[in-house]
């Protein structure tokens, strides 16, 4: 079986720690490795020689990615360079596996999902990557909520803040420009870059999409970022469900929470998931819920409710065990020619919501998405 040809482009960030999912997949040869620095291209390279005859080319040119000898592309760049990459690849007919989000604009975030589907018609399969698909919890949620495990959704929060915007303002009033410190290059702030991570969950989990946002951002404490460094954002559904999402990068702090009419689940810190439903038992991938409802009749404000608490790992982003490991799973969507898990049209969605979320804490009002 001849190997699938990889042009791995964007070395540095969150593309470090899955580098090795393309290493140790023996059916995968990385050709080339290319990167803005230099030197990260070349130590990109060197990490995948460890594993192949034939050490991969090392270069700052995209238009390596364009080739003969590459057949998918994978971009994990800055936010405004997915149009120009992800359109050049798929007009190469090469096929692309995107670094969420689709791109820094709701307009070329339009172009790519067009230019996807027109290419999908030759055989080219595109892909967005999102990291939560990785956490088997994601999809037990998912089948918990179509089961009726939790009733009728009636909200949905999710919490995702850290501080990294604190180091990077810093930074950058230090003389060192960074990308994301650009509200040109990343398309906003701590919003668009984290949000879109839940957004995407939510919709997916229920089926179902955001017709109406409400949203204050802020730049409080990140004089470095030209962005927002707080955001808080109301959505609601076609399903009549609303979910909240705030995202930070001036504080630290996550938690994913589903409310039902019979079930509730809140899993915090990537590590503590509590289980709470009238709806009887649930055995799914990992979750493994037994107990019977503590939450029947409502207690007073402030008083304990028992829940069955477990603690629920993240898997790592290079885990090939993992049966949701997205990369491995576009590859052989690739191999196999059939779609990709997540699909830049769904992509594209999440920036509709975001472009809404932005024009509402400009405008000061509710926003309707059609």
């Amino acid at each position: 079986m001849s190997k699938q040809r990889i042009a791995f482009v964007g070395c540095g960030g969150i593309a470090e720690h899955y580098l090795r999912v393309y290493r140790d997949l023996e059916w995968v040869e990385v050709v080339t490795c290319i990167d803005a620095d230099p030197d990260r291209a070349v130590n990109a390279a060197a990490r995948l020689l460890e594993s192949v005859k034939i050490k991969p080319r090392a270069t700052t040119d995209f238009a390596d990615a364009l080739k003969a000898d590459v057949d998918t592309v994978v971009i994990n760049t800055p936010n405004h360079l997915h149009r120009e990459q992800a359109v050049a690849a798929l007009e190469a007919g090469k096929h692309v596996l995107l670094q969420k989000p689709v791109a820094a604009t709701l307009a070329d975030a339009r172009v790519i999902a067009g230019v996807a589907a027109h290419a999908a018609q030759r055989g080219c399969i595109s892909g967005l990557y999102l990291s939560y698909f990785d956490q088997p919890l994601m999809h037990d949620l998912r089948d918990m909520v179509r089961s009726g495990w939790f009733g009728d959704i009636a909200h949905l929060y999710a919490r995702l803040m850290h501080r990294g915007g604190l180091i990077l303002s810093r930074q950058v009033c230090q003389g060192q420009p960074n990308w994301r410190a650009s509200a040109t290059q990343t398309g906003g702030g701590c919003f668009i870059q984290l949000a879109v991570h839940y957004i995407h969950l939510f919709a997916w989990m229920m089926d179902a999409s955001v017709v109406q946002v409400t949203a204050v951002i802020k730049n409080s404490y990140c004089p470095g970022i030209e962005g927002e460094d707080l955001a808080c954002a109301i959505m609601e559904f076609n399903n009549g469900a609303l979910a909240t999402i705030d995202t930070a990068w001036c504080a630290a702090g996550e938690q994913l929470a589903l409310q039902g009419t019979l079930g509730t689940a809140e899993y915090i810190g990537n590590q503590t998931l509590m289980l709470d439903s009238a709806a009887g038992s649930f055995n799914g991938r990992i979750i493994n819920y037994t107990g019977t409802s503590a939450g029947s009749f409502p207690n007073a404000p402030g008083a304990s409710v028992t829940q069955q608490m477990t603690t629920v790992h993240a898997p790592r982003l290079d885990d090939l065990s993992n049966p949701y490991n997205q990369h491995r799973l576009f590859l052989e969507a690739v191999r196999e020619h059939r779609p990709a898990p997540v699909s830049i049209a769904s992509g594209m969605e999440d920036m509709q919501v975001v472009a809404a979320v932005y024009e509402s804490a400009k405008t000061n009002r509710a926003i309707r998405i059609e």
